[in-house]
């Protein structure tokens, strides 16, 4: 080098380059797999504060109001209904017009782009079957909140891209909302 030369060698640029591309390959893994964890979280914890907020308006309201899911192609879509005849949210009342509902049905990847409401067939339910389906609120298909503030039991679950798995559970006669995750190390649904 010259004196007085700031510049850096071939060699030295190559070294540098070599160390972050190393450094970038051996933290990527660690970052994809935090970003799908993230993923599955906030879709379920989505899910679980519209549940607790139509919890609150059916109070406040004196009525029943919930989400209806369907199934769409292959996906599950759903949408915020209200009874408005004072005998909870039906699927008859739907169909006639009777109760109403808020816009279109949307799928979770409407606002979580990388999430389905879907299980995987090696992941147990919450009840730990093996059979169970997604969408689990009865035949209804319907998570409903009552003026006393209860609501039907059930359960609903969120899979990411990555296959992580998130759940939304309802419990009956409290009304309680809680979101749990499959720890695929225990092969159990754990609270978060």
């Amino acid at each position: 080098m010259v004196a007085g030369d700031t510049g850096a060698s071939l060699l030295e640029m190559l070294v540098t380059v070599a160390l972050v591309a190393t450094v970038t390959a051996t933290g990527a893994p660690a970052v994809i797999h935090a970003r799908d964890a993230q993923d599955g979280r906030q879709a379920a914890t989505y899910l679980a504060g519209q549940f607790r907020l139509a919890r609150q308006q059916a109070v406040l309201a004196g009525r029943h109001i919930g989400f209806v899911f369907d199934r769409s192609g292959e996906a599950w879509v759903f949408r915020r209904c209200e009874d408005q005849d004072g005998d909870g949210l039906l699927r008859l009342d739907l169909a006639a017009g009777i109760d109403t509902c808020e816009g279109e049905a949307r799928s979770i990847d409407a606002w979580y782009p990388r999430t389905t409401i879907d299980r995987a067939s090696t992941v147990p339910d919450l009840s730990g079957q093996m059979t169970g389906a997604a969408v689990a609120f009865g035949a209804s298909g319907i998570a409903s909140f009552s003026p006393l503030g209860s609501s039907s039991s059930g359960s609903v679950t969120v899979m990411t891209r990555g296959g992580r798995h998130y759940a939304v559970r309802v419990a009956g006669v409290t009304g309680r909302i809680r979101v749990v995750r499959f720890s695929v190390e225990t092969r159990r649904w754990i609270d978060l």
